[in-house]
C-alpha cells in the first residue's frame, strides 16, 4: 500500500465522516477556549501559564503569542516552541507553531546497557542534532460545544553527522518522532476535535499521520482520543488512550496504549 493510500484509508476518510456530522459553525462554549486551548490554534490568554506532566507548558505572553517548553525533558532534551496568533474572526482561528529541540543529549545518556538503556553503546556519542519543527493550525467552532482544528506540520534536523540508522528506538509513538534525526524529514497532517460532555467534563478525539520522506519504513498513524474531568479551578485531569499503526524495522504494528496526565496552571 504506497502512501496515499494509507492517506486515504487512516486521515481523509475518517476525516470527511467526522466533519460531514458537525453542524453550521457558531460562537463556541467559553470551556473550550479556558480549559483545552492545547493542540489548536488557540494561545493562551496573556501572562496566563498551564501546564502538564506529558503536557508541555504553555505561557501567554500577550494574546498573539505563546511560549511552550517540557521543563521535565530539559535536562535531558533542551527544546522550546513559540506559537503566533495569526487570525482570529469568529470562531476561526489560524496560528503557526515553532518548535525547536536538542535530542543529542538524550541519545547518548540512553545509549547503555542494563536498565534505562534503549539504545546499544556502540552507537555513541551521537553527532550534534538539532530538531526543527514548523506547524500550521487552523481551528473553527463546530456547533456551539465544539472545536476542530486542522494541522500541517514539518519536521527536520540540521546534523553535524548522519547517526547510525541501527541505534533507533523502535517503540510506537517514539519511533516516528525521532525518524527525522536520522535521516529524511517528515510531513505530520492532523485532524481532532474536542468537545464538551458537560461542565465538568470534555471530550477529544483524533487522528495524525507521519510522512517520512524515506524509501522504507515511512508511514505511521496514531487515533487518541481522552476525557478531561475539569477538578477544581484549572486543575484538571485528563485520562484516554493511543491506538498506533507503523512499520517498524521489526515489522508493521497495531499497538493500543493508555494515556494520563495532570494538568494545572494560573486561575483562569
Amino acid at each position: 500500500m504506497n502512501p496515499l493510500q494509507h492517506f486515504l484509508r487512516f486521515f481523509l476518510l475518517p476525516g470527511l465522516c467526522i466533519i460531514s456530522t458537525i453542524c453550521r459553525a457558531q460562537d463556541f462554549d467559553s470551556t473550550l477556549t479556558k480549559y483545552w486551548g492545547y493542540n489548536t490554534a488557540l494561545t493562551m490568554p496573556a501572562h496566563k501559564w498551564e501546564s502538564g506532566i506529558a503536557q508541555p507548558f504553555r505561557y501567554g505572553i500577550n494574546e498573539k503569542l505563546e511560549l511552550r517548553s517540557n521543563a521535565l525533558e530539559i535536562p535531558f532534551l533542551p527544546n522550546a516552541g513559540l506559537k503566533v496568533a495569526l487570525k482570529k474572526n469568529g470562531g476561526n482561528f489560524i496560528a503557526t507553531e515553532h518548535l525547536i529541540g536538542y535530542p543529542t543529549v538524550f541519545l547518548n545518556t540512553v545509549s547503555m546497557k542494563g536498565t534505562g538503556g534503549l539504545i546499544s553503546p556502540e552507537f555513541a556519542p551521537f553527532p550534534t542534532i538539532v530538531s526543527l519543527q514548523n506547524n500550521v493550525l487552523v481551528s473553527r467552532a463546530a456547533g456551539s460545544r465544539g472545536l476542530m482544528t486542522l494541522s500541517l506540520g514539518y519536521t527536520f534536523a540540521i546534523r553535524s553527522g548522519k547517526p547510525d540508522p541501527n541505534a533507533t528506538i523502535d517503540l510506537p509513538l517514539v519511533y516516528p518522532r525521532m525518524a527525522h534525526y536520522y535521516e529524511a524529514s517528515t510531513i505530520r497532517l492532523g485532524f481532532g476535535y474536542k468537545g464538551i460532555i458537560s461542565k465538568k467534563f470534555l471530550f477529544d478525539d483524533g487522528v495524525e499521520s507521519f510522512f517520512v520522506i524515506r524509501h522504507e519504513n515511512n508511514f505511521f498513524f496514531e487515533n487518541t482520543g481522552a476525557i478531561m474531568w475539569i477538578a477544581r479551578g484549572s486543575f484538571r485531569i485528563r485520562g484516554g488512550y493511543s491506538l498506533s499503526y507503523g512499520k517498524y524495522p521489526y515489522g508493521t504494528q497495531w499497538q493500543l496504549w493508555p494515556s494520563l496526565d495532570i494538568i494545572f496552571g494560573s486561575k483562569l
